[in-house]
């Protein structure tokens, strides 16, 4: 068995408890630890893991406390009741993070703009000779109890097997090519931790695994950014962060990106298939690579560590996370909203460029990471119908260089040259489709969303929402004509088009948000000022025809198994939708205005729309987006079961045989001027918010 998914050190789920062990206490992996005291390993209390014998929901993520002996002194009662109320006692004397109360992140990060509470001291303070906080002197005084000590070493117990870990990471790179986190930066990573660590983590000995973990605890607390100056080189400070300098950050990423990877695929995958061996139990692995990247998140926000690392790490997190729960949750709408919020502390809405502090790979990294975080937000709010929380007004947003991850580690004259490969605008010249390139033109589209976000949420009268409308109409029509050519995606099949799965993947993106602008747009001119809906039907028609495409080719994006269904419910659900309505009306009344202005093909409608439910009943139950494909599904299987099987009905001109029919609301003709209220009201109520992370990688 692998020791991935073998029992461990973290928690597990279980359907029932051990009756002969007391229950014990957990505390959640954001608590700190009951005393802020370190005494040495060698007298370390022994502290029981909660293992196999514990219940976890997926959804929280647990630590690990030490369980309390009973004083043979003590009165005879039963254990259990005693080491409950002991631990209780303790639960409410826990004191808060020494970190957050000495505000060690206040002095890590330069003022953010002059408007700062510190601003006019940071400006003369040298002058009248008072030297500025360092940001190490919160370190030299921290200290960190054996309770996250033995944290760590239960999540170290997942990387006992370099070779296995290995096998994922690769599989991760070689189809998807990584989020922000790059192919050449992991494998520096990973090949420091194997190198130096390989034989502790091989043995599993617990006294090692502890040394191990408190290692690594005096790296973390040492600020990265001693590590940063103009000319450090993309190689050289990833080495410096690995290794016997290895961190919490970078432990954390690399059980990340295997939950993600495992996310992606399907249970059947040959990854999970090793010689003769069983197949191993995805969800299992999932749940532990989950629980200890939650972990390792809960160090660095119990001890205030914000930088480069973290940032990275916390968006593959964020990936991770909201990929295992119910799309449109608060539990999602808080933890994207935890990412947009440290980009801002990390003034990474602020100008990013080389500087002293700064070199060029760092910069061009900050610039991809926000432009990611900044295209999720507004997406994230669109799908839920909330206002974003990074907006252009505060913003400065900087278009990272279209450059290979190879040419973004490069330096000297390797990168000189790569600069040279790219055009005038940035763009690489070998028309690839690649991270980079994806999150500059996403650059733009979220600019486009976010104008289309305060037409449609915002107050504005009627004139003001038709000239802006029709003014961002123009521009996304624009900016299509402006990309590359290679960026103008139409409808070609997919088996035509000699490029990675991955890079086909990036072509629907690019195709379904060009016409999603156009479709949202429609819908809030339909629904605020009541225009005609020929447009809305034009562009939905447009949209499920491009998702029909992708579901008949579906083998080619196998591998992109989270993607697929936010492809299903983001585009597919609601075009599908507004077709299936229009279609059962016009088979209802075949003499309606809509029906002779606009005719749908019958027979190719109805086989299109019975592909898709199909492949919405593939879906797996309580997967991420499984309550919109099954809701989706019902309600179109529902429309077509009317029209190839339709109930005997009273012929009426005024609709009465919606009577017949048991639903009123299926016989509405909700595309026909006059009823796009109804409509609208009716398609507000679909679940459709899908979170928009894979557009970011």
């Amino acid at each position: 068995m692998s020791p991935l998914t073998k029992r461990t050190g973290l928690p597990t789920p279980s359907t029932e408890s051990d009756p002969r062990s007391p229950p014990t206490l957990i505390h959640s992996v954001g608590w700190p630890a009951p005393a802020p005291v370190v005494t040495p390993l060698t007298t370390t209390p022994q502290i029981d893991y909660v293992g196999a014998s514990q219940p976890l929901c997926v959804a929280n993520p647990q630590a690990v406390v030490p369980r309390t002996a009973r004083a043979t002194s003590l009165p005879a009662q039963p254990r259990a009741t005693l080491n409950y109320e002991q631990q209780s006692i303790e639960e409410l004397r826990r004191p808060l993070p020494e970190a957050h109360v000495r505000g060690d992140s206040l002095n890590k990060l330069p003022a953010a703009g002059f408007v700062h509470h510190t601003a006019i001291l940071d400006e003369y303070e040298l002058s009248i000779g008072i030297q500025q906080p360092n940001a190490e002197d919160s370190t030299t005084s921290t200290v960190v109890s054996p309770l996250y000590i033995e944290r760590g070493a239960a999540v170290l117990t997942l990387l006992k097997d370099p070779t296995i870990l290995q096998r994922y990471l690769d599989k991760w790179f070689s189809f998807g090519r990584g989020i922000v986190l790059v192919e050449p930066m992991i494998k520096i990573f990973t090949s420091g931790v194997w190198s130096s660590w390989g034989k502790t983590l091989e043995e599993q000995n617990p006294k090692e695994l502890r040394r191990m973990s408190e290692r690594i605890w005096q790296n973390t607390l040492k600020p990265v950014s001693r590590l940063l100056n103009r000319h450090t080189s993309p190689r050289e400070f990833c080495a410096a962060v690995t290794g016997e300098n290895l961190r919490w950050e970078i432990v954390g990423m690399v059980v990340t990106l295997v939950a993600l990877l495992c996310q992606s695929l399907s249970d059947a995958d040959p990854i999970f298939c090793s010689h003769n061996a069983p197949l191993e139990d995805r969800a299992a692995l999932i749940l532990r690579t989950h629980n200890a990247s939650e972990i390792c998140i809960g160090f660095c926000e119990d001890f205030a560590i914000v930088n480069d690392l973290y940032l990275w790490f916390l968006y593959e997190n964020a990936a991770l996370y909201c990929s295992l729960r119910s799309r449109g949750s608060f539990e999602n709408w808080k933890r994207s909203g935890i990412l947009a919020t440290a980009m801002i502390f990390f003034n990474l809405h602020q100008e990013i460029k080389v500087d002293d502090n700064t070199p060029f790979f760092i910069s061009e990294l900050r610039k991809r990471l926000f432009v990611c975080a900044y295209e999720n937000d507004k997406y994230s709010a669109i799908y839920n119908g909330r206002p974003p929380r990074l907006t252009r007004s505060y913003c400065m947003l900087q278009s990272p260089l279209d450059l290979t991850d190879e040419q973004l580690m490069s330096e000297g004259p390797d990168l000189e040259i790569a600069l040279q490969s790219l055009d005038d605008e940035g763009w690489n010249l070998d028309e690839r489709i690649q991270r980079s390139t994806f999150a500059r033109l996403f650059m733009l589209n979220s600019l486009l969303a976010e104008e289309i976000l305060e037409v449609s949420l915002g107050p504005l009268p009627r004139e003001e929402v038709i000239r802006r409308a029709a003014d961002i109409e123009r521009r996304a029509i624009e900016l299509q004509a402006s990309l590359p050519e290679f960026l103008r995606i139409g409808d070609q099949p997919f088996l035509e088009l000699k490029r990675q799965p991955i890079e086909l993947l990036y072509m629907a993106y690019i195709r379904l948000d060009s016409l999603n602008h156009h479709f949202l747009l429609q819908r809030t001119l339909v629904k605020k000022i009541g225009a005609d809906n020929s447009k809305l039907l034009a562009i939905a028609q447009e949209m499920f025809t491009f998702v029909v495409l992708l579901v008949n080719n579906m083998p080619i994006l196998r591998d992109f198994q989270l993607d697929i269904i936010q492809l299903l419910t983001m585009d597919g659900i609601p075009s599908a939708s507004i077709i299936a309505m229009e279609l059962l009306h016009q088979v209802q009344n075949p003499t309606s205005a809509s029906a002779l202005a606009n005719p749908l093909p019958r027979s190719n409608t109805i086989q299109d729309l019975s592909v898709f439910v199909a492949c919405l009943g593939t879906v797996k139950p309580f997967t991420n987006g499984s309550q919109s494909c099954s809701r989706g599904r019902k309600f179109l299987k529902k429309i077509l079961d009317t029209i190839l099987d339709p109930e005997p009905v009273r012929p009426s001109r005024d609709d009465s045989s919606a009577q017949d029919l048991g639903d009123p609301s299926l016989t509405s003709p909700f595309l026909q001027t006059g009823n796009d209220g109804d409509f609208m009201r009716w398609l507000d109520a679909m679940d459709f918010e899908c979170e928009s992370w894979v557009n970011l990688n």
